[in-house]
């Protein structure tokens, strides 16, 4: 689910090319400072690989700070929220293929 670190060192693009070799499609998102994603859930699986700023994201009763190199994945049908930090975040979004 989260793991800290997952794509230490590596550029935008590296990035971006492990993501969809995971079998996800990302889209390079950025958020202004405090910017919040209310409580909510679909049906799709969710990766999250974020590159600058941070974020705190909820999955379940699971917390997480996110910083530059940190993966999180949110599995299809569990509530999840997330607020950015004080400098906001850029982050790739990406859903399964």
């Amino acid at each position: 689910m989260y793991t800290s670190k997952f794509f230490p060192r590596l550029d935008k693009e590296s990035i971006a090319a492990e993501i969809r070799k995971e079998g996800f499609d990302p889209i390079l998102i950025q958020d202004p400072p405090g910017h919040v994603y209310s409580a909510h859930r679909h049906p799709e699986t969710k990766l999250l690989a974020f590159l600058l700023g941070s974020m705190t994201v909820k999955v379940g009763d699971n917390t997480f700070s996110c910083s530059p190199g940190d993966k999180v994945v949110i599995p299809g049908n569990v509530e999840h929220e997330a607020t950015a930090g004080p400098e906001g975040c850029v982050f790739f979004w990406s859903e399964k293929l």
